[in-house]
């Protein structure tokens, strides 16, 4: 199955979501068609999912968000930001784990919780700006991937080739340290070659932080990147 086509799901939900909002306008008229902005931002997040890919969201390099794309997509980014500090704040999951030495997974953090002595950021999101404290702490690396998405192979392989040359210690994470994080981190431990496939990568970070769960198209995108990984591998 195409990655596109493994995305639909989340693309129809969205558009479900835009019609129910933009019916709701019309019907109430007046102050009601407010309602359009997160109609229109619920649209522009689906055109995401269904073949733009995460760059629509506006993440820039530096783990910003173009303003542009954040006016647009504010209703939604409310909503996604304020659920994250709700989990956050309720949760009683660590906000991080180490998986071996060198190698951390978690959640997007704030700026006073960055492991100390962390070398190397490896951030997940496409739908968060990440703390100028974070950003500005250590080597700074964003890789967008759309939540509960997958990124091919082609586009993440490169990435984590040339993170695999450096000493870390990594920092991995995305919103919170789940899906994303246990797919990308798994893949990490291929290529330094701290595991010898996806499946026992996967395995060694559900044993430190047993919250991580692969979709079925995480793990389907984990075998081939790690493959893809092992396949340039010098060994």
């Amino acid at each position: 199955m195409s990655e596109d086509l493994r995305h639909m799901p989340y693309a129809f939900a969205f558009v479900m979501g835009a019609a129910l909002l933009a019916f709701l306008a019309k019907t109430l008229q007046g102050p009601g068609l407010l309602l359009l902005w997160p109609a229109v931002s619920f649209v522009l997040v689906a055109l995401a999912y269904a073949g733009a890919g995460p760059k629509f969201l506006g993440k820039l390099p530096n783990g910003r968000m173009q303003p542009g794309a954040v006016l647009a997509l504010l209703p939604y980014l409310l909503l996604t930001w304020g659920t994250w500090h709700l989990v956050r704040l309720v949760s009683r999951e660590r906000p991080y784990d180490m998986v071996v030495p060198g190698v951390v997974a978690g959640r997007r953090l704030l700026p006073g919780e960055l492991p100390a002595g962390t070398a190397v950021v490896l951030d997940l999101t496409a739908e968060f700006i990440e703390p100028e404290g974070i950003c500005g702490a250590c080597r700074y690396v964003s890789l967008p991937i759309l939540d509960a998405s997958t990124l091919a192979a082609g586009k993440a392989a490169p990435v984590l080739r040339e993170l695999a040359t450096l000493p870390g210690p990594f920092y991995v994470h995305c919103a919170q340290g789940h899906g994303r994080t246990g797919m990308i981190a798994a893949a990490l431990l291929v290529a330094r070659g701290d595991a010898p496939d996806g499946r026992e990568a996967l395995a060694m970070i559900q044993r430190v932080r047993p919250a991580v769960r692969l979709s079925t198209a995480q793990q389907h995108a984990l075998v081939e990147l790690a493959d893809a990984l092992r396949r340039d591998s010098p060994t």
